[in-house]
């Protein structure tokens, strides 16, 4: 595994899982959220997404994390390995929870100074738990296929369904 991609729905644990990758396989990891968000969670152009991921996934190895199909020619194009951590949604719910209520107290800043707060996370319109409950059972099937696809040949994939097989195939690497 030199290039690996790390996909399923937001708070299924891909980031956690991608610095435990980059730990162990000593190769540098980056979220796709680093190369989207601007500062006041400002969402950036295509253009300047697919400007930023460029050169990162041009790399000879690297670990990201993210399901953004605007890059994903970029990135599943030049990776050798998708892990897609495909856990149950009573799972997912129960780490956003506490993600969120983490992240809100601590005032931990995630990308271009942004911090996660209860409001943004939980309680807008548009909210993260929002973003979870529309997209959770779309991306199921969309990976599915994705996987099931002859369009990436170059990949390994590595479906990945508990924290429990996570746990088992990070120390069997």
């Amino acid at each position: 595994m030199k290039r690996i991609v790390i996909i399923g729905s937001s708070s299924s644990g891909k980031t956690t899982l991608g610095k435990a990758l980059s730990k162990k396989l000593n190769i540098e990891h980056k979220e796709l959220d680093f190369f989207f968000w601007e500062p006041n969670w400002t969402q950036a152009d295509d253009e300047t997404f697919r400007k930023r991921v460029d050169p990162f996934t041009a790399q000879e190895d690297w670990i990201t994390d993210g399901n953004f199909s605007q890059v994903r020619d970029l990135v599943w194009g030049r990776a050798t390995s998708v892990i897609w951590l495909d856990y149950p949604f009573h799972i997912i719910i129960r780490q956003f929870f506490k993600r969120s209520i983490i992240r809100s107290f601590k005032k931990e800043e995630l990308w271009s100074g942004n911090k996660e707060t209860l409001w943004n996370s939980i309680l807008k319109s548009d909210s993260l738990l929002v973003w979870i409950l529309k997209t959770y059972k779309r991306n199921k099937k969309r990976y599915s296929a994705l996987m099931e696809s002859t369009d990436y040949p170059n990949i390994k994939f590595i479906r990945l369904k508990s924290p429990k097989e996570t746990e088992q195939f990070l120390n069997n690497l």
